[in-house]
């Protein structure tokens, strides 16, 4: 029996069918792009599963949705392509100590933040698989 999803997971999909749809992409064009089967971002769209780091990774690449959206429902939903993080105080809200704005930045925690932004953006792929993978054993979960 599958777990009822909770916290971000929970609308995630509806979200992602949500922005599909605004998008005008039937459901064969958007699991063209980011490489899922049709059934997979089906089930995706009716909150049956979860999409891994990779689908995450390639709707952001190839798309105008905005993650932070999607994740967390928080600021528009598509991407502002011409700003920064830095100009979207809603994408730290849950992030005290390390956004722009923070009234005790961790000046060590801002510079890894930088870091893993910059490889992820500008990395090589082999790089930014090793750094999902890094990521991914080292999270100690909520």
């Amino acid at each position: 029996m599958q777990e009822k999803k909770i916290g971000i997971a929970k609308f995630l999909g509806t979200r992602l069918r949500e922005w599909r749809k605004a998008s005008d992409f039937k459901i064969a064009q958007l699991a063209d792009i980011i490489g899922i089967s049709q059934g997979s971002l089906s089930d995706l769209e009716n909150n049956k599963s979860l999409p891994s780091a990779e689908t995450i990774a390639k709707l952001h690449r190839h798309t105008d949705i905005n993650i932070f959206w999607l994740m967390l429902q928080k600021g528009p939903m598509r991407k502002d392509l011409s700003s920064s993080l830095e100009e979207h105080p809603a994408v730290y809200e849950d992030m005290d100590g390390y956004h722009p704005g923070a009234k005790n930045p961790d000046p060590n925690l801002k510079e890894l933040l930088d870091m893993v932004t910059r490889i992820y953006k500008r990395g090589t792929p082999e790089k930014t698989a090793h750094l999902r993978g890094f990521l991914i054993g080292a999270d100690p979960g909520e």
